[in-house]
């Protein structure tokens, strides 16, 4: 049987589905949707790279012995976190006085690749849970809080209000990979059979890369969004979300993805 057939009788069988994840991170979800007989046509949307500046992020690394609470929301922000711990002569074990946080398994897995086990983790992977996880735990108490450029005030707003000094250096930032502009038309023209997007920032560089006329091509592909926030930045850029799971883990877009296409 041609490897073509034995695709066709998988779930997915056949269908092209578009990974707007950055490079470093799209094989997990195209090597998932692969497995169920999807063609995923790898086009990243963003790129991870350095902050502009580091220095906020070295003051609070040379403060680490004042930190009661270490929050990574993030599998970027372990890498950046710990990247920079390294660059200053620093070991993980430098973390051994204080609480780690880890949004989701993902981060839990990233910071034990370091040797650091993950002291608290969420039930809900957002900002929002994180929120509910800490707001009684942190009143007097010092956390730091490696972000993102683009990311949300929630966290350091929400815990400062319940008590605590909140340190929110900006660890990592995002960008637009070269030529993914030419590569999305490239995609657009092959036909598409679903959009995925693992976060608000990929939608919103995949809207600014397409001119009007490939915009409104892409519209009319259904898309498949990681969670609540990424699905409001969708359907705010004129998208319709067709698959959202229940919690916001690959694994389960993955399963999300495969339910939707065998109900079709």
């Amino acid at each position: 049987m041609s490897a073509k057939r034995t695709s066709e009788l998988r779930p997915l069988g056949g269908r092209r589905v578009l990974v707007t994840r950055a490079a470093d991170q799209a094989a997990a979800l195209s090597d998932a949707l692969t497995r169920l007989g999807a063609e995923p046509i790898t086009v990243p949307t963003i790129a991870i790279v350095p902050p502009q500046s580091f220095a906020e992020l070295d003051q609070a690394i040379a403060r680490l012995d004042q930190v009661d609470y270490l929050l990574l929301s993030s599998t970027n922000a372990v890498t950046a976190f710990f990247d920079r711990l390294s660059a200053l002569g620093h070991d993980p074990r430098a973390l051994s006085h204080l609480q780690t946080v880890a949004v989701g398994p993902k981060s839990a897995a990233a910071l034990g690749a370091y040797g650091v086990t993950a002291d608290l983790v969420p039930d809900d992977y957002r900002a929002e849970g994180v929120v509910a996880l800490l707001k009684e735990r942190v009143s007097g108490k010092r956390l730091l809080y490696p972000k993102a450029d683009l990311a949300r005030d929630l966290i350091p707003q929400e815990l400062t209000a319940a008590g605590a000094e909140v340190i929110a250096p900006v660890a990592y930032a995002s960008a637009v990979p070269a030529g993914a502009a030419k590569s999305l038309q490239n995609a657009l023209a092959g036909g598409l059979d679903l959009l995925t997007f693992t976060a608000s920032s990929t939608v919103r560089n995949f809207v600014e890369l397409l001119d009007a006329d490939n915009l409104q091509q892409a519209r009319q592909v259904p898309v498949a969004s990681i969670g609540p926030l990424t699905s409001k930045t969708a359907r705010e850029l004129g998208f319709t979300v067709v698959v959202e799971p229940e919690s916001s883990t690959l694994e389960e877009m993955v399963a999300a993805i495969e339910d939707y296409f065998v109900k079709l």
